[in-house]
């Protein structure tokens, strides 16, 4: 007598990896919902001003760098007045076993003031950012086509990253993860975009339409990594971040990594 086997086995494949599906759906769930939680406890304060900030409700992005020891991440935002404050990036961490990485970068030009989380606090003092200007092409009218010429703007810069002599080449990612607006500081239109390792982020990009009496574009760098960056332009250096081996909370750019204390530690 013969069995004809054959759709039986299909139908237990197909039931199998949909299986694996739900479950790495609901894993990423449960991690999203850790990152939030930890996102969502720091308390931002700029000097001179009372109120606390919270991240953004949802994420900018999120990534993961399997070469390194990252595993899942995700980008959080800050902002004042529409326009971005600080950014955060939280993260898995593999190191010495499991460890929440947090990495932490003003995008102002005030001292700030994060707590939120046991055994550390950050304290970047207030420190002018450098933009570079450019006046051609006059922004246009409508916001597509602004978009066009931020994109076309961005396409002149390479980015690398100097990890100890291990050089590799950041890619920019082609889609914006921040498009913003803030009349109060004359931003017309502004995008934030990422150049990545992978789809981790390691530097990011601002580029914004003024229109203050020298109408036109300014693009700003924000470091995202502790390895030694470069923004060159015709291979000329027109930005750069020197390698950082020992951490100060007064620097714009500040990671820690290690378990949660107390209640955060209950949900690892």
């Amino acid at each position: 007598m013969m069995y004809r086997t054959g759709p039986l086995i299909a139908f237990c494949l197909i039931g199998s990896l949909l299986a694996a599906d739900d479950t790495e759906t609901t894993a990423r769930q449960t991690r999203l919902a850790a990152m939030r939680q930890r996102a969502e406890a720091l308390k931002l304060k700029v000097s001179g001003k009372p109120e606390l900030r919270r991240v953004e409700k949802e994420p900018l992005f999120r990534y993961s760098d399997p070469t390194r020891t990252t595993t899942d991440g995700t980008l959080w935002l800050w902002t004042e007045a529409g326009r971005p404050l600080a950014a955060a990036c939280l993260f898995n961490d593999t190191r010495e076993g499991f460890q929440w990485n947090y990495e932490c970068v003003s995008l102002s030009d005030s001292a700030l003031f994060l707590d939120g989380r046991p055994g550390w606090n950050w304290r970047p003092v207030s420190k002018p950012r450098h933009w570079i200007r450019v006046t051609d092409p006059e922004p246009a009218r409508s916001e597509a086509a602004r978009l066009l010429q931020m994109k076309a703007l961005l396409v002149q810069f390479h980015a690398d990253a100097d990890e100890d002599g291990n050089v590799s080449q950041l890619r920019l990612l082609p889609r914006q993860v921040l498009r913003y607006r803030s009349p109060d500081d004359k931003i017309e239109d502004g995008a934030m975009f990422l150049f990545v390792s992978g789809t981790n982020p390691e530097v990011l990009v601002q580029v914004e339409a003024m229109t203050d009496a020298n109408r036109g574009w300014r693009i700003s760098f924000a470091r995202m990594a502790a390895s030694r960056l470069k923004i060159t332009s015709d291979d000329k250096t027109v930005w750069e971040a020197e390698r950082i081996r020992e951490w100060n909370p007064q620097h714009e750019y500040f990671s820690h990594y290690g378990s949660d204390r107390g209640e955060l530690d209950q949900d690892k």
